[in-house]
């Protein structure tokens, strides 16, 4: 099953171009980022980025999951707030 939390480190590398500046702007350790992304790849069957001497690039299936998880990302923000706003009115 997909996590929330994995598809957000996703989107925080594919973003990045980088595992390191990912971890940084998220205030982890790269080896978390790195396991979070590696188990998305187990659980989909399929690399979601190139990598390459210092340097990252998408796959086509990085690419789709990318479009994807900003999807269902921007809707959990939306139902949370949703949620938040009647919680207080």
């Amino acid at each position: 099953m997909l996590d929330l939390r994995d598809l957000r480190y996703f989107v925080a590398v594919f973003e990045a171009r980088g595992f390191g500046r990912a971890a940084a702007q998220m205030k982890v350790a790269q080896s978390n980022v790195s396991m979070r992304v590696l188990r998305l790849e187990r659980l989909l069957g399929a690399p979601l980025f190139e990598r390459r001497h210092r340097a990252i690039a998408p796959t086509p299936r990085g690419e789709l999951l990318y479009r994807h998880a900003l999807r269902v990302l921007g809707e959990v923000e939306e139902l949370e707030s949703t949620m938040l706003r009647r919680e207080a009115g």
